[in-house]
């Protein structure tokens, strides 16, 4: 196109060369006949005047031209104009498509995480909604002060102002229900992942807004923008604070589970303990009648050495009872379990958590159930009266070594297990039983059958 306009500029600006050249040359003639009509008296005046006449409708023709050209020159002006307009306004679209890109490409694929600083710690998701209304109750009150946008209140349409103030009004709903719709759906969406990408997408919405209605003099103001942005920081982060109270909630409820499951089997293994104490008294009342009822001197000796024995059982079994009782009183003591999955989550990557069961691999088969794919290995199970304290002081010494370094519910570690073992040895007070290696029974045997497949 730009070729085109420039080629026929080139031939125009010949064009009225050539008819000036001629325009020149005819007046040069011109005031040589009339040099000739003062000087030369024997001239035939009829001839001179028609030669005039000639000359004088030949130059007119050439105006004409040179006016026909001109008004072509302006055509091809006002067509170049039109033409640089529409190439600026093509650029414009694909600055403003390679801008929605960029977003769209944050959104797909973000090679980086900025840390996401909170705007407010409230302590809870129910203050944060309180607080979300407020916003929302603080942008109907700009909407009904019309304080949202800016306007010219001087509007006329066909000189009148009632006419006008209806159009103006009528583009204020215009603006302010574009941006509230929009401005809705992407807080609606916000992520972790995606909140500078929607943060960006409503500045650009309101500057587009803005630029859209500049001729109509309708803006919305900073202050309704601010507001949209305190929404969307607000949305966020109580979206983020029910998610923390779900995750609270849930180990709340799996603990209180834990304690449940704990007591019926405290209750289980008391009645076995307690029927054993009844069955071996029992037993011991019988050796004693059989005692008095016997004669040999060698027989109630052997009786009362098995009643000994008996009554060590039974002391055995009291003391059982009595580990049973402080069990179910005291809520702190339990086992440390280390653990890893190597199908599951990877070489070095150990799980370290506490239960109060009374046996600890029935909590470790909870965990080994269908939420993962092979069952867990045991490299340690620490019994402890102080098991929360014990296991708090193990999650804060591999901190570092977290694999989720944002969630510390999360009780995963990626560590070498030999720095496990070292630090297990500075407890030199409690019963240790350590294993170092991982069976991982499932997974190799997985493993050695897709090899099996691929030869």
């Amino acid at each position: 196109m730009n070729y085109f306009l420039l080629l026929l500029l080139i031939i125009s600006w010949v064009f009225i060369s050539y008819l000036y050249i001629n325009y020149k040359r005819v007046q040069r003639e011109l005031e040589i006949l009339h040099k000739k009509d003062r000087t030369l008296e024997e001239l035939n005046f009829l001839d001179l005047e028609k030669q005039i006449e000639e000359k004088t409708q030949s130059l007119k023709d050439i105006e004409i031209d040179i006016g026909n050209a001109n008004h072509k020159l302006s055509k091809v002006y006002e067509e170049r104009e039109r033409v640089y307009d529409l190439i600026d306004h093509k650029r414009r679209e694909v600055k403003n498509l390679q801008y929605d890109i960029d977003i769209l490409n944050e959104d797909i694929e973000m090679q980086e995480f900025g840390i996401y600083k909170p705007r407010y710690k409230f302590a809870s998701a129910l203050v944060y909604k309180d607080t979300l209304h407020a916003i929302r109750v603080s942008q109907k009150q700009m909407i009904k002060t019309k304080t949202a946008v800016s306007f010219n209140n001087n509007w006329t349409v066909n000189g009148s102002k009632t006419e006008g103030k209806k159009m103006t009004n009528s583009n204020i709903k215009q603006i302010l229900r574009s941006f509230n719709n929009e401005c809705e759906v992407l807080i609606n969406k916000v992520t972790y992942k995606n909140f500078d990408s929607i943060k960006n997408k409503i500045i650009k919405i309101y500057d587009d807004l803005n630029k859209l209605n500049k001729t109509q003099e309708i803006m919305l103001t900073s202050g309704y923008l601010g507001l949209k942005i305190e929404e969307l920081h607000l949305a966020f982060e109580y979206a983020r604070k029910k998610e923390e109270e779900k995750e609270t909630l849930r180990l709340q409820r799996e603990q209180e589970r834990e304690e449940k499951a704990l007591l019926q089997e405290i209750q289980a293994k008391r009645k076995i303990v307690d029927k054993d104490i009844t069955h071996y008294r029992n037993l011991i009342q019988s050796l004693n009648d059989k005692m008095q009822n016997s004669d040999s001197d060698e027989q109630i000796s052997s009786i009362k050495n098995e009643i000994l024995d008996i009554e060590k059982k039974i002391i055995e079994k009291e003391r059982e009872k009595e580990d049973l009782d402080y069990r179910g009183a005291h809520s702190s003591a339990g086992y440390v379990y280390i653990i890893s999955n190597i199908g599951a989550f990877g070489e070095e990557v150990l799980k370290i958590g506490v239960t109060r069961r009374l046996d600890p691999i029935e909590r470790i088969k909870e965990l080994s159930s269908a939420s993962v794919p092979f069952t867990y290995d045991v490299h340690a199970l620490i019994f402890s009266y102080e098991a929360y304290g014990l296991e708090s002081d193990l999650h804060n010494y591999f901190d570092k070594y977290r694999v989720n370094k944002v969630n510390s519910r999360k009780e995963f570690f990626k560590v070498p297990i030999d720095i496990i073992e070292n630090k297990l040895k500075e407890y030199g007070d409690l019963t240790i039983d350590f294993n170092a290696l991982a069976e991982a029974e499932e997974y190799r045997e997985t493993l050695a059958i897709e090899k099996q497949m691929v030869n």
